[in-house]
């Protein structure tokens, strides 16, 4: 029983994702796994200066802050270069392969949230197959 839920779960996680990677298009996938990145390790540093505040440690403080500003700019330094490229891919003689990449990109994403989830499964004690 087990099996079959995780099994529909996987099949339903790839016809969400390459659904989403056909209509976003490959380089919108990318924008949204960067900004995910990002938003991880932001809110990772953030964990580590509150830690670091309690803890009375400035020095870890202040690299975390730094890490904040610095990780600010690349983000919008990002922001800046795919701005371009997300207008590039609208034109009709790129789009079709934009979006066929955006589908196989998101079957991408949905083997590695697979993988991830049996791990974790596995880990709690929940074994699958």
């Amino acid at each position: 029983m087990v099996t079959f839920i995780f099994a529909a779960a996987i099949f339903l996680l790839f016809i969400w994702r390459v659904h989403r990677g056909f209509t976003n298009g490959i380089m919108q996938e990318i924008v949204n796994i960067l900004s995910g990145v990002i938003s991880l390790v932001c809110v990772v540093l953030i964990f580590f200066a509150v830690s670091s505040l309690t803890a009375k440690a400035t020095s870890t403080l202040t690299v975390c802050i730094i890490g904040l500003v610095l990780l600010g700019i690349v983000f919008k330094l990002c922001n800046l270069i795919f701005q371009p490229l997300l207008a590039l891919g609208n034109l009709s003689v790129i789009g079709g392969l934009n979006k066929l990449l955006g589908a196989v990109m998101g079957a991408a994403e949905a083997l590695v949230l697979s993988y991830l989830l049996y791990r974790v499964l596995e880990y709690i004690g929940i074994y699958v197959l």
